[in-house]
């Protein structure tokens, strides 16, 4: 597959619908981050259990957890509904554990590193135009 990189700027791409390997919805309505719903994800972290919600704006990396990580920790991440694993056998290239990736609509993913203070993240679209309908109002949208 043909790659082409764009460079987005933080806070511009808003992820209305990100999924767990089985199809769960990640979205959680009921808490805000940015004034819009968050994805939501139970971590494990050095054997305790918890939530963690991530603001939902791809490239600002703002969540909240019931937990307490510290720089350098690395939770593990479960959809909140079915409980399966959202990592993925792709390694941080700078810090060497694995990924973690939300599936979006039309094939699409982010995935990013679990290691907390890591800004390692990366976005995939495989349907351009599917994608930035879901990204954008009709009214900003750019033409494709």
């Amino acid at each position: 597959m043909e790659q082409i990189v764009l460079k987005v700027p933080s806070g511009k791409i808003y992820i209305k619908d990100g999924r767990c390997p089985n199809n769960c919805s990640l979205i959680n309505k009921d808490k805000l981050l940015s004034g819009k719903p968050v994805v939501t994800a139970l971590v494990r972290l050095k054997g305790d259990t918890g939530t963690m919600h991530f603001n939902a704006y791809y490239g600002i990396f703002e969540y909240e957890t019931d937990l307490d990580p510290q720089e350098g920790d690395v939770v593990d991440l479960y959809c909140p509904h079915c409980g399966t694993a959202l990592s993925v056998p792709e390694q941080c290239t700078m810090c060497h554990v694995h990924m973690f990736a939300i599936h979006l609509p039309d094939g699409g993913e982010i995935r990013a590193c679990p290691k907390v203070g890591c800004r390692n993240h990366q976005l995939t679209i495989v349907d351009l135009d599917a994608q930035f309908a879901e990204f954008y109002n009709e009214e900003r949208r750019p033409k494709m």
